[in-house]
């Protein structure tokens, strides 16, 4: 009977520290698994007039990420590649880009499977 009373608490603790949808990561470091796969967005006139940009991230479960944007300015388009790390601490968002070796914050708010609000 004590056996089966540890081995349900033990099951309880486990579902229980899996429950927040976090993962912690080699690098100790967490990660959000709703966070995990492939996103796309896009907007237009936010950070530049006459600017629309579209972007596709790519979230893995290990902590990275590839980020392709593209962006079109007066009929000319430019793409380019990011790379870099991400995870998640006291409800905020860090990517880390290796280009620029700069680290976006953002607070982020999971809507539903399919849509993430960042601010």
């Amino acid at each position: 009977m004590k056996t089966n009373y540890i081995k349900f608490t033990l099951l309880l603790f486990v579902l229980a520290s899996c429950s927040n949808g976090l993962t912690k990561i080699p690098s100790g470091k967490k990660i959000d698994n709703r966070l995990v796969g492939v996103w796309t967005g896009s907007e237009q006139d936010q950070q530049i007039e006459g600017a629309q940009k579209m972007w596709e991230m790519t979230r893995n479960n290990d902590g990275t990420f590839l980020l392709n944007f593209k962006i079109i300015t007066k009929g000319e388009s430019d793409e380019h590649t990011e790379t870099g790390n991400w995870w998640v601490k006291n409800g905020k968002f860090y990517e880390f880009h290796e280009d620029s070796g700069e680290t976006d914050i953002y607070k982020y708010e999971v809507l539903d499977e399919n849509r993430i609000k960042f601010r």
